[in-house]
């Protein structure tokens, strides 16, 4: 009886879990479409900048100490959300970019070596901070340069549904099927059943995306969704080890049930320069 209780205690909050995270998608969905019912592409554009605002903010926490002065952060936010901005507005200059910022930070840092007990204290400092310029820097600023393509709204939209369909049919097979642990030291919960249903989720999106880009070889979509959803994947083992590595559960708590905005786009972020890598590609064969 005792045992009975048990899984149905368990499998009534994995249900309330899962309707959390059901309506605080269903919330954000409501404010994409009303964004781009009033401002078109730009307004997906808004949101983005939003998520990577936030999304700063919150690497920000986990990667730097509480003990790091005000200045050290502020220089670490602004030169992320520089390389954001010139990176999305500068495509063709996003190398040149990443590293002139990247290497404006490492002189910064020596300059301010006074401040750190150790020189091992400042490789950490600078190490994390360059994976941080690239994390939330460089990859969301591919996300903008999809919405510029010819059909970026569409590619911007398979980014999306390819990831989150990858991610719910993560969820819900590795829930109810898991068994065999992928990196139980990093994400304990995800299993090899959960990883190729969401490979599995993915493609079913593909194969419907592919009726509205119609120009694109459907079968060339679903061999692009598939690196798509395990490299998004592999986006949510890093955010696990930050997580790890910072000693906290979730990097926010804007989304019931999801957490912070990282824990959000941490596949979306991985999976971005895939899918414009594949768009390019693609979009030049089918011309």
């Amino acid at each position: 009886m005792a045992v009975v209780n048990v899984a149905l205690e368990k499998s009534l909050m994995n249900m309330k879990s899962l309707l959390t995270r059901v309506f605080s998608a269903l919330v954000a969905l409501g404010i994409f479409i009303i964004l781009f019912q009033f401002l078109g592409t730009n307004g997906f554009k808004i949101i983005i900048v939003f998520g990577v605002l936030v999304g700063s903010f919150e690497l920000m926490k986990m990667l730097l100490k509480d003990s790091d002065s005000r200045s050290n952060k502020f220089a670490f936010y602004f030169l992320l959300v520089s390389i954001f901005s010139l990176c999305s507005l500068y495509p063709s200059f996003s190398a040149l970019v990443f590293a002139f910022v990247s290497i404006v930070y490492l002189l910064f840092s020596i300059l301010i070596l006074h401040k750190f007990e150790s020189l091992e204290e400042l490789h950490s400092f600078q190490s994390k901070s360059i994976m941080g310029f690239f994390y939330m820097g460089l990859l969301p600023s591919f996300i903008m340069q999809i919405l510029d393509l010819p059909h970026g709204m569409i590619w911007f939209l398979a980014l999306l549904g390819i990831v989150f369909a990858g991610d719910i049919g993560a969820y819900l097979v590795g829930m109810n099927f898991g068994k065999n642990k992928i990196m139980p030291l990093v994400s304990p919960k995800k299993t090899v059943e959960g990883s190729v249903g969401g490979v599995i989720f993915s493609i079913i999106t593909a194969v419907v995306l592919s009726f509205y880009l119609e120009h694109i070889n459907p079968l060339a979509l679903v061999l692009l969704a598939i690196p798509t959803s395990v490299v998004a994947q592999f986006g949510d083992f890093f955010e696990s080890v930050i997580k790890r590595v910072a000693e906290v559960k979730d990097s926010g708590k804007i989304m019931p049930g999801h957490g912070g905005v990282l824990d959000r786009i941490d596949g979306v972020l991985f999976a971005a320069p895939v899918i414009l890598f594949g768009a390019l590609i693609l979009e030049r064969v089918s011309v």
